[in-house]
């Protein structure tokens, strides 16, 4: 008999995926104008939880709304807490067996300036991005307290977990890359830069020990 890996369960933490089919995080822009799940929103998760997937990583949620890539983006602040714990909820009503995680993000450069900021963290731009607001030290530490705020309210929502997006172009990763290389907290050598992703996960663990 073959053995199928992929039907084995895994740890993550302190939580246990029961198979290893995931389905990643894809915005669908189909939030209503609060950033609220819409109707389509839940039909399109409805069918991901049928499907049986042992992980499910919603997709990227904003913390802060005035910088967003899309126009339609779920959003992760206080007044989106009760709306979020009715969505997951009712997708745990038809699935309860998986590991739902909300991908936190923040748009940084990559916020549309059509309808919202668009903001880097170096002083020099990267070519193509000469649009986006340069934002001091004192403005990406309250982009972390937005962050932490908005896993505190996931973890109130119901969530399992949280996935922190540091890749494809947005603010944290533009923190991490080496093109972020003037001398700052968080910029500079590898271990300022490295700084943000653990100073970031530290505070979470702490609001929502």
């Amino acid at each position: 008999m073959i053995d199928n890996a992929l039907l084995k369960p895994i740890k993550i933490g302190n939580k246990v995926v029961p198979n290893r089919f995931a389905i990643n995080a894809m915005e669908g822009t189909d939030a209503d104008e609060l950033g609220n799940p819409s109707e389509l929103t839940y039909k399109r998760y409805e069918k991901f939880f049928e499907g049986g997937a042992g992980f499910i990583d919603l997709e990227a949620i904003t913390c802060h709304k005035e910088c967003v890539s899309s126009l339609h983006q779920l959003a992760i602040l206080p007044e989106n807490e009760e709306p979020l714990r009715k969505f997951v909820e009712h997708l745990k009503s038809i699935n309860s067996e998986n590991v739902f995680v909300f991908q936190l993000t923040h748009a940084g450069e990559l916020g549309n300036p059509h309808f919202s900021k668009s903001v880097r963290v170096t002083e020099e731009p990267l070519p193509g991005f000469e649009h986006a607001e340069f934002i001091d030290e004192k403005a990406v530490d309250k982009i972390i307290d937005e962050l932490v705020r908005g896993a505190v309210i996931a973890h109130n929502a119901g969530a399992d977990g949280i996935d922190l997006k540091l890749c494809a172009g947005y603010l944290g990763s533009q923190i991490l890359r080496p093109f972020n290389k003037h001398d700052w907290k968080y910029g500079g050598r590898w271990e300022n830069r490295k700084q943000f992703a653990l100073d970031l996960v530290d505070r979470i663990k702490e609001a929502v020990a």
